[in-house]
């Protein structure tokens, strides 16, 4: 049994002290607020370090029962991993135990009271007991990433300048992350949503731990100036510039901004204390790229923000065969400048072709930056073409697998997307987009362990990436698990908060857990990342008005559907979305209209084909055909619908049982663990 009570005293450890009897916390002096539940959680393991607490162990002392939310664990972990200075990638005090819960490592001291002039902030020896416990290397856990602070101060501005010569000036301090734009086919948008921030590469790296964890510099990549240059050397240093932020990522305590928001972030010209505010970034690289031949001259300049300050400045002028080592040596360079170390190497890109690899970037850069179908379309086709010449470069096949998995409005690509996955990962064990396509592949037969199985696997070789997180969450999210679903959401956002889907996904993960207001902040910010009024974007902000009876934001918004253009979960946005969704607006006011509101739906399903999702909202609900519209597709962003708090009357419709069953949800809950609205009720469950 572990003590459920806190007594009175002081728990003191580095810069950190725990008042037990006035149940306050603080790290350096400062008094940092804590939820009573945190705070309890703290003082638990605090008071036994060294000792593993399972999950269940921890709620039975602090809750008293077990039935609580499993995310709500993982949420108190992570408000008091910010609060003690840590991150997930800097598990000094707080470690996970993978599988089993977790455990407090730090040498504490048991105090009656305060201790005098805080010595424990200067580190003194004293005679009072101290109790010791090895440390663990972090263990893989979703938890929330949240930006480090930045001092507001006016700075110069990101201006164009001649790049010359090395210089290294004094380093950093502190800062954080991330764009995309919703595509108008939801295949599309699926890629897009699932590559918009994977070419920040592993974001949650290892830094060098100390008594008290510092701030990690956080960077951003601003995409290369190609000077004097056509549509496709733009796309090119687009892309080198996403691969150079892939690239960095690997220097020990530096956080990457993905470079989807780096590229919105020049669009919108922001400066350097634009950079530090809306970014959370110490620190921002921008250059140029200029091509002669089979040379390429690259200028680049490491400043600091938001003072603006330059750090460093380099030329580079190689042939364009050199371009990985030129990469290589980029990083090196601005490591040394930020004082950081790196120790991972590149092996086996001497023997690529440099043309092949700029094609793949050119293309990677496509699904990952452009919103018309026309693009993506080009992009398709030119990769399964790169892919027959290029048949030993794994990425160009993983890349071709995810894309071929995404494709779940097409029949016959899963084979497809396995014969590419399967062979990539012949080449290259570690290419992280062959397994999220063979994820994706199972999922799309509902073989959800396997899926597991292959996201884990991807997770393992690349912890804390965000294209995993993102597809993660989505397959929580369409599984049931909406804590566990918008955890990942929360942290891919921390990393990128100027892409589209990221805050779509958080915003719509918020509505389906019944936490509508707090999701209307997210979806208010919706139309600032996109360039045109998108289907998501408005029937998302509708439904939401809906559920906070905001019936005249609902009207308008039902008003703007009626001009989009076609695409989204309905099939159709025209003239008969408006209608259908203006009529159930009415209909939601004065239930004597929903005739006509039924009329209206009915009309826009005979024009789109297949059930419309405005049936959740009737009195009366025809379940089976809205079940049935929900079996395909198991990565739409949409998918997790279904489980929003307000349609519980669709899941105690006796059709349910049987959707359930078909979607083999039931067999993986009875192994894996239920979700907090369900319940086993004879062969079948009760969710609620």
């Amino acid at each position: 049994m572990v003590e459920t009570e806190n007594p009175v005293g002081w728990i003191v450890f580095d810069a950190v002290e725990i008042d037990l009897g006035g149940r306050r916390l603080f790290v350096a002096g400062a008094d940092v607020p804590l939820e009573p539940k945190a705070f309890a959680v703290l003082a638990l393991l605090a008071r036994h370090p060294g000792r593993a607490f399972g999950r269940d162990e921890i709620l039975d002392a602090v809750w008293g029962h077990r039935h609580v939310t499993p995310g709500v664990l993982n949420r108190v972990v992570t408000l008091l991993r910010h609060a003690l200075g840590e991150r997930f990638e800097d598990q000094h005090y707080l470690h996970t135990l993978h599988g089993i819960g977790y455990r407090f490592d730090a040498q504490v001291r048991l105090l009656d009271a305060r201790p005098v002039l805080s010595d424990a902030h200067v580190g003194t020896t004293s005679a009072e007991p101290i109790v010791s416990a090895p440390a663990l290397a972090p263990v893989l856990d979703a938890v929330d990433i949240r930006p480090a602070s930045v001092p507001s101060a006016t700075g110069d501005t990101l201006a164009d300048s001649t790049i010359s010569s090395t210089r290294v000036a004094d380093t950093p301090s502190v800062a954080h992350p991330a764009l995309a734009s919703p595509r108008m086919r939801m295949r599309a948008a699926v890629i897009l949503c699932m590559l918009l921030t994977a070419v920040a590469g592993s974001l949650l790296l290892h830094h060098t731990s100390s008594s008290v964890p510092a701030a990690s510099p956080v960077l951003v990549v601003l995409p290369l100036r190609a000077i004097g240059a056509d549509s496709n050397e733009t796309a090119f240093a687009d892309g080198l510039s996403e691969d150079l932020t892939t690239r960095l990522a690997h220097v020990n305590g530096l956080r990457l901004i993905s470079s989807v928001s780096a590229l919105r972030a020049q669009q919108d010209g922001f400066d350097a204390r634009q950079l530090a505010e809306r970014l959370h970034v110490t620190h921002a690289i921008e250059g140029s790229l200029h091509e002669a031949g089979d040379q390429l001259r690259i200028g680049l300049r490491l400043i600091e923000t938001p003072s603006g300050r330059t750090l460093w400045t380099q030329d580079y002028d190689r042939k364009f065969a050199d371009v990985f080592a030129l990469q290589q040596d980029i990083v090196q360079a601005v490591a040394s400048a930020l004082a950081l170390h790196i120790d991972i190497t590149h092996t086996g890109e001497a023997t690529v072709d440099p043309q092949v690899f700029r094609e793949y970037l050119e293309l990677r850069h496509v699904f990952l930056a452009q919103s018309d179908s026309v693009a993506n379309t080009k992009a398709e086709t030119a990769l399964n073409a790169l892919a027959a010449r290029a048949p030993d470069f794994a990425p160009v096949h993983g890349l071709l697998a995810l894309n071929l998995a995404s494709g779940f409005e097409d029949d016959g690509k899963d084979n497809d997307a396995l014969h590419e996955a399967r062979h990539a990962l012949d080449l290259d064990p570690s290419d992280i987009y062959a397994h999220a396509a063979l994820g994706m592949v199972a999922a799309h037969s509902h073989d959800w362990v396997t899926a597991k199985k292959e996201y884990d696997a991807a997770f393992a070789l690349s912890p804390g990436d965000p294209i995993m997180r993102t597809i993660i969450g989505m397959w929580l999210g369409r599984l049931g698990y909406g804590e566990q679903a918008l955890s990942e959401f929360e942290t891919v956002y921390s990393s990128d908060p100027l892409s589209y889907w990221d805050t779509y996904n958080r915003a719509t993960e918020l509505d389906t857990l019944g936490r509508h207001d707090e999701a209307k902040h997210f979806l208010d910010l919706l139309p600032g990342l996109e360039s045109e009024p998108g289907w998501f974007t408005v029937t998302a902000r509708w439904r939401n008005a809906v559920w906070r009876r905001d019936y005249t934001a609902a009207r308008n918004f039902a008003r703007q559907i009626s001009s989009l253009p076609s695409q989204g979960d309905e099939k159709t946005a025209d003239a008969n979305a408006g209608v259908a969704f203006a009529a159930v607006t009415e209909a939601l006011l004065d239930p004597a209209r929903w005739p006509k509101a039924e009329a209206a739906i009915a009309a826009l399903e005979a024009k789109a084909g297949g059930a419309s999702s405005l049936r959740l909202f009737a009195p009366q609900l025809s379940a089976a055909p809205l079940l049935a519209a929900f079996e395909p597709g198991d990565q739409q962003p949409n998918g997790k619908l279904l489980w929003t708090v307000d349609f519980t009357a669709l899941h105690r419709d006796p059709a349910f049982q049987g959707f359930l069953q078909r979607m083999k949800f039931i067999d993986y809950w009875h192994s894996n663990g239920w979700p907090p609205q369900c319940k086993p009720e004879g062969d079948g469950a009760r969710c609620e």
